[in-house]
């Protein structure tokens, strides 16, 4: 036994190690089962007290995977259409626009690549027009001589740094918000695949998730020139619904077409219920969207004054008399006056007056000087204060600040204000991302699934122990010690590495448990033949050994080569497969040439004794 010392310090080494990792894992497993049968009353108060110990436990626990614990799973998409248009900025035109409207319109009819669609319809339309018109960029060498074709791989690249982007901007905000061992994966040209093991708050992932955090801050619009917006456009709308109206009707009538227009609702609300000067008038919920459309018409687009934009309420300011949230549309200049990148520091905070939380930030010195500039010269004045193209609150300004300090209220609760720091401190993602799929795992389902893949690993482990023993004899259940401490193994590297077990990970470990025997297969069948030469059982084993060991070695480093494939280019399960089945091999190879071999050379230390091999 001299001669395995060192196999015999590696094998208490490795067990060692993997109780270390595993131990949390089976504290936090006790302190649950602790936690369910105490009464419902101290429930709440025993989590509470122990609240950083279950913490701690739960961070360094093997983690379950999303079809296991139940939770949440998300496809994003970046708003590449949203992206070229801010990447033409003040190049941008009605032809740009037509054109990237109409390429989103068949991108999505067709599931096809936006640029892709981008760029043909633009050559279809446009046979000698020239993209470079609307895009510049010194960085990238784009000037007014590129080529269309320099201009989409130029887009394709600011598409892909914009994925890139947004995905560690998701990161980050996924860390802040809590959640154990989220997968955030890229999928293809413009899509990101979330998946949050345990989430419960599915509404309030979305908004994380979505939020772009384009924090801007621009002054209210001239009340007159809102006034004057208003009586043209009740006038052209009025002249629409009088055109339209038989010129027999009477007042009735015509006064039922103008009812079935939101917009003049809105209209004619202006200034009403108390509003300030700066509420170009409300809206209830249900009608803000056809309000939109109605802006976005070019006659009525027209009439509005052109540096003014009409931008809805972040919050409704009360509900109508059937209970539907009524929202302010406010106008805005177009001009930003300051952007989030100043923001070096946010926290949330309570109104003395009113106790509802609010957002404090603090800008950079940068932003404070721009802040006091703004402020100084607009003193009685509102600044609108807009995140993602919502106006959350618009103070008027009282005196000059330059401290840089600045808030934003109108918030539903503590929650809404925690997540908004987040978002703020995680950074603006570079375009808007649209949920394209979302679906949750119960976590009953998840429970099932959890007994379903034990039960799975329990009878494969039973038929094969079985076969072993029935098969090898006394070398059957030298394998089968060996297959026990291999499947002890292969939750300790996953527990070491972080890794999350899937529910294709357990299929993982089936298929292990029925590879971890193929390597002492291969010996015990080559020492049974060595005996069938002659040889005396000890040298037979040491053949056996050494004459197996090449055609194990090749098998199992082929496998783990496919592992590494599967984990580099697949996602989401295909990963929790590879990583089972990469652990397992790395485990088994172990378990059948260093452990058994040390159990044989024990068993066989007295040279006179000997066991069967079947």
């Amino acid at each position: 036994m001299k001669k395995n010392g060192t196999k015999i310090a590696f094998i208490v080494v490795f067990i060692g190690i993997t109780i270390y990792y595993l131990w949390p894992t089976v504290s936090f497993w006790l302190q649950k089962r602790y936690i369910n049968g105490l009464p419902k009353a101290e429930q709440a108060t025993y989590r509470k007290n122990h609240a950083q110990k279950m913490k701690r436990l739960r961070k360094n626990s093997l983690s379950l995977g999303l079809d296991l614990q139940g939770g949440m799973h998300v496809t994003l998409q970046v708003g590449t259409p949203k992206l070229i248009r801010e990447l033409a900025g003040q190049y941008e035109d009605s032809t740009l626009d037509s054109v990237v409207h109409d390429a989103h319109q068949i991108a999505e009819k067709n599931n096809s690549d936006f640029i892709n669609e981008f760029m043909q319809i633009f050559n279809q339309r446009y046979p000698n027009g020239r993209l470079s018109r609307y895009f510049r960029s010194q960085s990238e060498n784009i000037t007014r001589r590129s080529s269309n074709a320099q201009i989409e791989q130029y887009l394709k690249k600011q598409r892909k740094q914009a994925v890139g982007r947004a995905l560690q901007i998701i990161r980050r905000r996924i860390d802040r918000y809590g959640v154990t061992q989220p997968s955030i994966e890229r999928l293809g040209s413009s899509r990101i695949s979330v998946e949050l093991p345990g989430v419960a708050d599915k509404q309030r992932v979305r908004k994380l998730l979505k939020g772009t955090a384009r924090l801007q801050f621009r002054l209210a619009a001239n009340p007159q020139q809102l006034n004057s917006a208003k009586r043209r456009i009740v006038q052209y709308y009025n002249k629409q619904a009088s055109d339209t109206t038989d010129t027999t009707a009477d007042s009735l009538s015509q006064a039922q077409a103008s009812a079935n227009n939101p917009l003049l609702q809105v209209l004619h609300s202006f200034g009403g219920r108390g509003q300030s000067r700066y509420v170009f008038g409300y809206a209830a919920a249900n009608d803000t969207a056809r309000v939109d459309d109605l802006l976005r018409k070019s006659a009525v687009q027209k009439l509005m004054p052109r540096n003014v934009q009409l931008m809805w309420g972040a919050q409704p300011f009360q509900k109508n008399q059937n209970g539907v949230g009524l929202f302010r549309l406010i106008g805005v200049r177009k001009q930003v006056e300051l952007t989030g990148n100043v923001i070096e520091d946010a926290s949330v905070n309570f109104s003395k007056a009113t106790n509802q939380p609010k957002v404090s930030m603090t800008m950079n010195s940068e932003g404070a000087r721009k802040w006091a500039r703004i402020t100084g010269a607009n003193i009685g004045k509102p600044v609108a204060i807009i995140l993602d193209g919502y106006v959350y609150s618009y103070p008027v300004v009282q005196t000059k600040i330059s401290s840089g300090r600045s808030s934003i209220t109108g918030l539903k609760n503590v929650g809404e204000a925690k997540d908004l720091v987040n978002i703020l401190l995680s950074g603006a993602l570079p375009a808007p991302l649209k949920i394209v799929e979302q679906r949750t795992v119960g976590a009953t389902l998840g429970e099932a699934s959890i007994h379903s893949g034990f039960y799975s690993i329990l009878f494969a482990f039973i038929v094969v122990v079985a076969f072993m023993v029935l098969y090898y004899h006394t070398g059957g259940a030298i394998a089968d010690l060996a297959l026990i401490l291999n499947l002890f193994f292969i939750l300790g590297i996953l527990a070491a590495f972080h890794a999350t077990l899937t529910l294709p990970g357990m299929a993982g470990i089936v298929l292990t448990i029925g590879m971890a025997v193929d390597a002492n297969v291969l010996i015990f069948d080559r020492i049974r033949e060595e005996l069938r030469f002659g040889k005396t059982f000890n040298a037979a084993i040491d053949s056996g050994y050494k004459n197996a060991m090449s055609a194990i070695i090749d098998g199992n480093v082929t496998t783990f080569f496919v592992g590494i494939i599967l984990y580099s280019f697949g996602m989401g399960p295909i990963k929790g497969f590879a990583v089972t089945l990469m652990a397992g091999i790395v485990s088994s190879l172990f378990s059948a040439i260093i452990i058994t071999r040390v159990v044989v050379d024990y068993l066989t230390r007295d040279k006179t004794k000997t066991f069967s091999f079947g």
